[in-house]
């Protein structure tokens, strides 16, 4: 079975979880992924134990996550002979992928314009915090400054009056990295037909705006954010507390469809159909906190079981309000694949995700796991396949040129 991108040798040169991401999806639908990290590596590899994730002699699934399926090199780039091992894998490579800022590439001499001058087959993929343009291009960022405080998300995501959302990790880097990836695709596709190597880029900030373009243009008409739980949508969208203390989210949007399918067959409560207030669409959304108070009293009547039935019964689109981690025994998740359990060496297991797209000729049901390698793990495999002697390997790593 021949995998979408066998073939494609992707140069990563990354840290942390955007970037990375996306040499971990590229690899898996069968890129040659080579990572590239510094003499003491991706400072990643370290971070395990703050997320509450074991580091062990063999496991590292915190890592592992974001640099599954690769090969790892470590290379002194600081030395003019990392760098000439850095440029003939890259004379071979389809693919260059960072997340350095643009001062750090201008220095080692890896812009997109002397990488292209010197490459021109090869796609130039980068990650920015900001972008590359604008008064902030220079400025770290990562995914809880550029994507969720720039963008508003920390603090219109919380309800009005409270503190901000406290985030987890990540997923503004997995957005980036889906994003990145796709665009990779398109890239080589199209150097395919012109022969030629293409730059593309992606910020953390960039793919704030793309996931919460919604409610931005909400905003551009006059919409406030952030709001409490009585200036939702629509009273037939949101989230309610249940007899048991239990939390279930009902999403019935077309009014002159489910309105009253809600009111009748779900709520049982046929006066609101002849209620001024409520009895027209345009007078619904006018009083939408005054129902959303008065379905909160409903609510509260049953369990949440018993409203799950009763939505149910009635075609109604709802979800029980789960916690994430319900997700790794959730048997949707797992009937589709979505969470895969793997067990290390020494017995440690870890909760692994696959790629986020199923594709035909992969068997996804199949899906087997391939940690990552300790640093340099694959350095002198790769340093003779690129010529070097056993003699020149050694005397680079005894010069620390090389891992």
């Amino acid at each position: 079975m021949i995998k979408p991108l066998e073939g494609v040798r992707v140069i990563d040169l990354s840290t942390y979880l955007a970037a990375p991401s996306v040499g971990r999806l590229m690899a898996e639908w069968g890129a040659e992924v080579i990572k590239v990290e510094t003499m003491s590596g991706d400072p990643y590899r370290h971070i395990g134990p703050t997320m509450g994730m074991p580091i062990t002699e063999k496991a590292n699934p915190n890592f592992d996550e974001q640099n599954a399926f690769k090969n790892f090199m470590a290379l002194n780039l600081r030395t003019p002979e990392g760098m000439e091992i850095l440029h003939k894998l890259l004379a071979g490579a389809d693919v260059f992928l960072t997340n350095n800022r643009a001062k750090a590439l201008e220095a080692m001499g890896l812009t997109w314009e002397k990488l292209h001058a010197l490459y021109p087959r090869l796609v130039f993929a980068q990650v920015f915090g900001y972008g590359e343009f604008g008064p902030m291009k220079d400025t770290p960022g990562f995914d809880f400054t550029a994507f969720w405080a720039r963008s508003g998300l920390l603090v219109d995501l919380a309800p009005a009056g409270g503190t901000p959302i406290n985030p987890v990790p990540g997923i503004g880097d997995h957005c980036v990295s889906l994003a990145l990836t796709a665009a990779i695709a398109s890239c080589l596709y199209r150097r395919n037909q012109t022969g030629e190597g293409d730059k593309v880029d992606a910020s953390l900030l960039q793919l704030a705006t793309w996931v919460n373009k919604s409610s931005t243009n909400s905003c551009f008409y006059g919409r406030t954010l952030s709001r409490n739980h009585y200036q939702v949508n629509q009273a037939n969208n949101t989230f309610y507390k249940c007899a048991d203390g239990e939390w279930i989210y009902m999403s019935a949007n077309d009014y002159k469809k489910l309105n009253k399918t809600v009111v009748v067959d779900v709520l049982d409560h046929p006066e609101l159909l002849d209620d001024p207030r409520f009895n027209t669409f345009e007078e619904y959304l006018k009083h939408t906190g005054e129902l959303v108070a008065i379905y909160e009293d409903i609510f509260a009547t049953r369990t949440r079981a018993e409203w799950d039935e009763r939505m149910t019964r009635a075609d109604i689109a709802h979800e029980l309000c789960a916690h994430v981690g319900d997700t790794i025994t959730d048997p949707q998740v797992q009937d589709n694949n979505y969470i895969v359990i793997h067990e290390y060496e020494d017995g440690t297991k870890s909760a692994v995700t696959p790629a986020p797209v199923h594709i035909g000729s992969i068997d996804w049901r199949d899906f087997k796991f391939q940690t990552s390698k300790p640093l340099g793990a694959d350095n002198d495999r790769y340093l003779a396949e690129l010529g070097y002697t056993a003699e020149q390997i050694a005397g680079m790593r005894e010069k620390g040129q090389i891992v």
